[in-house]
């Protein structure tokens, strides 16, 4: 079914319009969560076929030069939408190079007519392949809005090459924005899928970032950046069901930096909250890929050492209290000598052992650290029970 070709655009351009007021209605000038940059790409998109609709009533740069320019100026806003929601610095002159270079080619082949339209349509080819390269490499952990993105530029590129066909093939005339045929009703109509498959997909994926940030925040300690007692105690979980399931230790490290209260009372809490932050880094440097490591409360932190034997825990567990006790923290002009007692459980939990019971045990084998004088460590399988009460 053929349709009048000014009439989809203006479709088009009335449903960009809409997109570009909901979007720019609901971003804010102090978020950086691009939906601002994706209602101007709309607005953009919406303008461009404003401009197609009067093809053959108005000047050729009025009616093709202008609105394919400001088609690329949308395309470009849209990419930098994608770095924006991902709260990272937007590439301005490679983003913005492909509508300065059509614009410039706009100009210079205005008096021609293929390669005029080959020009426009190379160039927006490629910001369409650009936008599905950096929707790909920008997508949220467990999202789908990049999807959308994808989808949506490759639509787009399915119209141009249609377009790019039809010149190659001497169709030229069939694809003159006032010629109402087909081919020509397939390729614009593809503009209205185009701008909605876009504008959901950066409000989806601006969705999925603030998720990802709320649950980052959630389940990390503020201080220390570590995962909270809450992540940790999850992870721990999962560790105990699959050294379970497969059969291998799992060691399991409670450890308390040793007369805390002493370094805020004579230091103050912000030296405190160093010591704590320069422990955390310090740890977090000298552990493998596939350990855990949380603060599990005020001084207190929870190591897990997947797949690690019991001398191969106590002897990594130890080298790291005696590095961190050669390690003083810097605060100002002040140099903080800090160490830590420790209380290590190793080997193959039992279907009986949970994350509650085997904590259990590291803290006891810790207070048995405390009371042996501190700055030391203390296997659980080596307490005896009745000797601490």
């Amino acid at each position: 079914m053929t349709a009048h070709t000014p009439t989809i655009f203006a479709s088009v351009a009335w449903v960009a319009l809409i997109m570009a007021f909901c979007l720019l209605v609901v971003g804010r000038l102090d978020q950086r969560d691009g939906l601002l940059t994706a209602g101007a790409g709309l607005m953009a998109h919406a303008l461009a076929y404003v401009c197609f609709t009067f093809y053959g009533h108005a000047p050729l740069w009025l009616t093709y030069s202008l609105p394919n320019t400001l088609l690329a100026v949308a395309l470009a806003f849209y990419s930098a939408s994608i770095f924006r929601i991902n709260q990272q610095p937007v590439p301005w002159l490679s983003v913005f190079s492909a509508p300065i270079i059509l614009g410039l080619l706009m100009i210079l082949l205005l008096d021609t007519n293929e390669p005029r339209m080959l020009a426009a349509s190379g160039v927006l080819m490629v910001q369409c392949l650009l936008i599905i390269l950096w929707a790909q490499n920008h997508q949220q952990p467990g999202g789908r809005a990049h999807l959308l993105l994808i989808v949506g530029a490759a639509v787009s590129l399915i119209g141009i090459l249609i377009r790019i066909i039809a010149i190659i093939t001497g169709l030229t005339e069939d694809m003159r924005y006032n010629a109402s045929n087909l081919r020509q009703s397939i390729s614009i109509s593809i503009g209205t899928v185009t701008v909605m498959m876009l504008s959901l997909g950066l409000v989806l994926l601006s969705k999925e970032r603030i998720e990802g940030v709320l649950k980052h925040m959630a389940l990390r300690d503020s201080l220390t950046d570590l995962p909270n007692r809450r992540a940790i105690m999850e992870q721990m979980d999962s560790e105990i069901e699959r050294a379970r399931r497969h059969g291998t230790p799992l060691a399991v490290a409670v450890i308390d930096i040793d007369h805390f209260k002493n370094i805020n009372d004579i230091y103050g809490h912000l030296a405190g909250d160093a010591v704590l932050k320069h422990c955390a880094n310090l740890m977090r440097q000298r552990l493998r890929q596939s350990d855990g490591l949380g603060r599990h409360g005020g001084e207190e932190f929870l190591l897990l050492l997947p797949e690690t034997s019991r001398e191969g825990a106590a002897t990594a567990v130890d080298d790291l209290r005696n590095y961190i006790a050669n390690s003083p923290t810097r605060f100002g002009e002040l140099s903080i000598s800090q160490h830590f007692s420790v209380g290590l459980w190793c080997g193959i939990p039992t279907n009986q052992d949970t994350g509650t019971t085997l904590l259990a045990k590291a803290d006891t084998a810790l207070y048995s650290a405390k009371k042996a004088g501190r700055n030391t460590l203390k296997l659980a399988e080596d307490i005896n029970i009745s000797a601490l009460v």
